[in-house]
């Protein structure tokens, strides 16, 4: 949800628009290209900062800057070698080689705009979010829930908010979202339990937004300290996971089940290499690793009830190649901060990045800046490379959907399934938007 609430308060020089998937121009009124390398944006006249202030170049040139200090961000970042402001609305980036997902990286989160003032005063944005963004944060009640209101100065006059206060409830146990819409005390479920689907499809007053997504749960494996680092440990697991089963008794079959590491849905999706349930398959790799079973626990860490119940089934489907599975429920916090160790054994994990060449980046050896346990390998990184600063589209695209069949060969992670996005509200909300890559466009949202 973090991503969500910074949709809300900020803005990037582009934006993924919601319905295709595309990068759009955002604060950014238009761009060029001067090289392959050089990018040259106009920005939109006259736009304001929640606390005042003006949006000029010199706010995007200190933003990239300050983005660039984090690990979490090198993946959007790394690749800007140069930020100029040519003049107050006018910024020139030059990257260190082709970047042809520079689009995408400039729309995501990590790369939206601060103002430069409180930047230089060392404001604390988690504390104090102030963005362009549609919406203004009021209050936190950590734990419990968070508020905004509408930006009445919104540059965008068309997705200027209509509703003018938002209020987001921390409701951990799904029933009770469910019940809390139907009595009317929220107008808006972001997520739905699987078993209140049907319920919630058949109540009058309520609508149901259904979206097949590119999401792709997965079962995070530490590839470095563990005893998974092992490719054909990892393929044992790949290969007697049954996702079908997980689909029915977890989601109430609600889902896709996956087969490989990247979603499928993007114009490059691949199958090659991809692991359907299969247990002979899973003893032979159990037999090409080795190992005794019995040496091993998969400590699945979950941050849900739904991540839960898919790791309380996963239990008994590996317990029949003798690996032990150990459920591991905890807060969204403690969450975050396991898989930044390489304490962590295993994790159910989601990502819906809007297109594939982003997707491709979590098996670059750099992911380990974020999370040390990711897999890594150089032949990995090599063809990757060469991915990344390939301008040509039609031979890109190519090159992914090769790359895919490779990453699959390596089995980084176990891929269980795709989201069916179901998102219920009052029915008398209109125009509600929402994407294949989870998220919901409440700028645009009317009664």
């Amino acid at each position: 949800m973090g991503v969500q609430m910074n949709l809300l308060t900020y803005n990037g020089l582009t934006r993924i628009d919601m319905k295709t998937l595309q990068p759009v121009c955002d604060l950014a009124q238009s761009y060029t290209q001067e090289s392959d390398t050089v990018w040259v944006f106009k920005l939109r006249e006259g736009v304001l900062f929640h606390n005042g202030d003006k949006m000029t170049a010199d706010d995007v040139m200190a933003t990239i800057q300050y983005a660039k200090k984090f690990p979490n961000s090198k993946n959007y970042t790394a690749s800007m070698q140069k930020i100029e402001a040519v003049d107050p609305l006018t910024v020139r980036i030059t990257t260190f080689a082709p970047n042809p997902n520079l689009l995408n990286d400039l729309a995501y989160h990590f790369n939206f705009i601060l103002p430069k003032s409180l930047i230089d005063s060392g404001n604390d944005f988690n504390v104090n979010p102030v963005g362009t963004g549609p919406y203004k944060f009021t209050r936190w009640n950590k734990g419990n829930s968070i508020a905004f209101e509408a930006f009445d100065e919104y540059f965008d006059a068309e997705r200027r908010a209509s509703i003018k206060t938002l209020r987001f409830v921390m409701i951990p146990e799904g029933t009770t979202r469910t019940m809390s819409l139907e009595s009317g005390e929220v107008d808006f479920v972001y997520d739905i339990a699987p078993n209140d689907i049907a319920r919630l499809l058949a109540t009058d007053g309520i609508a149901v937004a259904n979206v097949t997504s590119v999401e792709n749960f997965f079962l995070h494996l530490n590839c470095v300290s563990t005893p998974f680092k092992d490719v054909n440990l990892r393929k044992a697991i790949a290969y007697a996971i049954n996702r079908e089963e997980i689909i029915a008794g977890a989601l109430s079959g609600h889902g896709t089940p996956s087969y490989s590491c990247v979603s499928m849905g993007y114009k490059e999706s691949s199958l090659e290499n991809a692991y359907s349930f299969n247990l002979n398959k899973a003893k032979e790799y159990m037999g090409a690793w080795g190992g005794d079973p019995a040496s091993v626990t998969l400590d699945v860490i979950c941050s849900n009830e739904t991540k839960k119940a898919i790791a309380t089934i996963m239990q008994d489907e590996l317990s029949q190649i003798g690996i032990k599975v150990t459920v591991n429920e905890m807060d969204a916090a403690s969450y975050q901060a396991a898989m930044t160790t390489l304490n962590l054994t295993a994790a159910i994990v989601s990502w819906s990045p809007s297109n594939a060449m982003t997707y491709i980046q979590r098996f670059q050896t750099s992911r380990r800046d974020a999370v040390p346990s990711s897999f890594a390998d150089p032949k990995t990184d090599e063809v990757l490379s060469k991915i990344n600063v390939c301008m040509d589209e039609k031979k890109r695209t190519a090159m992914i959907h090769d790359a895919i069949g490779l990453i699959n060969d390596m089995c980084p992670f176990v891929p269980i399934y795709q989201v069916d996005y179901f998102r219920a509200h009052n029915a008398n909300l209109k125009n509600v938007v929402c994407s294949a890559t989870g998220y919901v466009d409440f700028s645009v949202m009317s009664w």
